[in-house]
């Protein structure tokens, strides 16, 4: 089984969350700066809670809680699909797990999420799928051990 599902895929996947992660962090940035410009009633100045490095980002909108911290929440996402991409990159073992849950996530984020999340369900869920990543996990581990000791 040198040439299974996951080691044909797994550069493939990180590749792919890499880019998932940046263009999130992309968009929440991008909804962050315009969006209080062009929506200055979700801002919240002067009202709600205050945040340590200043300014007042309140709760106009109750269910919100304005742009500010909606953006806050979306971009903690992006960075976790930074850390998804590197930890696959790396074949950590926490990563295959991790991969699972994000990648169910991703099935409600039509239609572009919604691609990433088969394609990851499909390469990280099967049970093979499983003791190939944590072969190749190992195999890492043992590879880096080696290359330490003289």
């Amino acid at each position: 089984m040198a040439d299974g599902r996951v080691r044909r895929n797994l550069r493939t996947l990180a590749t792919l969350w890499t880019i998932n992660g940046i263009l999130r962090l992309v968009e929440v940035c991008g909804m962050m700066i315009f969006g209080t410009v062009f929506f200055p009633f979700m801002r919240g100045w002067g009202r709600g809670m205050v945040w340590p490095f200043g300014g007042r980002w309140g709760m106009d909108i109750p269910f919100l809680g304005g742009l500010f911290s909606v953006g806050i929440f979306l971009g903690l996402f992006g960075v976790l699909h930074l850390v998804l991409a590197w930890g696959l990159f790396e074949r950590a073992p926490w990563a295959r797990m991790l991969g699972l849950v994000i990648g169910f996530l991703a099935l409600l984020r039509f239609p572009l999420g919604t691609a990433l999340g088969i394609y990851t369900l499909w390469v990280l869920l099967p049970e093979e799928s499983g003791r190939e990543y944590d072969r190749l996990a190992q195999g890492d581990v043992r590879m880096n051990s080696e290359a330490v000791s003289p």
